[in-house]
């Protein structure tokens, strides 16, 4: 082979290293939302409406997830009454987010009160943040999703400024 060729094909390889080995590198350091895929229990607090008093919450989550999809099923059941049913169904593309939430909560007199939206926001590596937008006159909600390691996350979920639901989530194990 000539010394030409060579070059030309050191040259080549170089320039293939630097477009495919960074991409890689990104790819193997990014969190997949099939990482969550599990039973997580969490503590924290919650409150239904930004007037209400904040009350310690328990709470468990069950996620399903793939490359391109995450369906979370969560039930809070707070220290003062409140009981929360919450589900999300988004989906992926690059770094954004899109989808459906719901949420059904009863408070102490028994009332129930549905509310349904539509999701979009945007992912990096160990955070999401999303915005829930309600029909009507509800105002919309944020949130905020913080990866703090593989067992550990938070979801702060806030509306018109003032935090609703701050609770840290741990993976479950089988002793649990």
């Amino acid at each position: 082979m000539s010394f030409a060729r060579c070059l030309v094909m050191a040259i080549a390889m170089a320039m293939l290293a630097a477009t495919v080995l960074p991409a890689k590198a990104e790819a193997a350091a990014e969190t997949k939302l099939s990482d969550f895929n599990g039973e997580w229990r969490g503590n924290g607090t919650d409150r239904n409406t930004p007037l209400e008093s904040p009350q310690p919450t328990n709470c468990r989550m069950t996620i399903q997830a793939d490359l391109r999809h995450l369906n979370s099923e969560t039930t809070c059941i707070g220290q003062a009454g409140l009981r929360k049913w919450l589900h999300l169904a988004v989906m992926i593309a690059g770094d954004q987010l899109t989808g459906e939430a719901s949420q059904t909560s009863i408070v102490t007199d028994g009332a129930e009160k549905v509310l349904n939206g539509t999701v979009t926001g945007h992912k990096t590596d160990a955070t999401a943040e999303l915005e829930v937008r309600f029909p009507g006159l509800t105002p919309s909600a944020t949130i905020s999703l913080r990866r703090l390691d593989p067992s550990r996350f938070t979801m702060t979920i806030a509306s018109l400024g003032l935090v609703l639901m701050d609770v840290t989530f741990a993976r479950m194990t089988e002793r649990q």
